[in-house]
């Protein structure tokens, strides 16, 4: 969609996978996670930050719970809305680590969960976004949450967008604070742009 603006493009892109069912989510979303469990990044990933799905997003929680099962480090986010930031936690019990948070997505209950106190440790981040391109271009959702996370705290981690392939353009005009990931998984491919720069 040449020439459209961001608000309008990230409306259009969001109003299109909001109108998917939630059958087409988890069907589309299995694909999707079965690629990204044949991504090298991932696979290798010691100290993965996972976001936890809300609404039309891809499906992660069956993904998450697998992980914890199988007694691997979970790391999810917490937004700080005040300061527009991330705070991470490590969680090991999918129903007693996690409560509804900000915007009503499930959050890590501080109480229980294990704040992480250097996100340099993080060595791969699960990026969700509205609209994605083939540079690797991110448009996330207007709160420069991941934006300030990556080019500020988590500097060395791989990023990796996980996202429906309709999302994904073949240019979108990035502002200065737009990050750029690494890859981007989707339910039909994968795209990699490591190396090719980023910022």
């Amino acid at each position: 969609m040449p020439g459209v603006e961001p608000a309008l493009l990230r409306k259009t892109i969001l109003s299109h996978r909001d109108a998917l069912s939630k059958d087409e989510i988890r069907a589309r979303s299995h694909h999707a996670i079965q690629r990204l469990l044949n991504t090298p990044w991932f696979v290798s990933s010691i100290y993965p930050l996972f976001f936890i799905s809300f609404r039309s997003e891809i499906y992660t929680h069956d993904l998450i719970r697998d992980r914890l099962a199988a007694g691997l480090t979970v790391l999810v986010p917490k937004s700080m809305v005040k300061e527009h930031r991330l705070e991470i936690y490590r969680i090991q019990d999918w129903e007693q680590d996690l409560v509804p948070g900000a915007y009503g997505i499930l959050e890590p209950r501080t109480e229980t969960a294990e704040r992480i106190q250097d996100p340099a440790v993080i060595d791969s981040v699960l990026v969700p976004g509205s609209v994605f391109d083939r540079r690797c271009g991110r448009y996330g959702y207007g709160g420069g949450f991941y934006d300030r996370f990556l080019s500020e705290e988590a500097i060395n981690a791989v990023r990796i967008g996980l996202a429906f392939h309709f999302q994904i353009m073949d240019h979108i005009p990035l502002a200065p604070h737009d990050q750029r990931l690494d890859i981007i998984v989707t339910d039909q491919e994968t795209v990699q742009c490591s190396g090719s720069g980023r910022g």
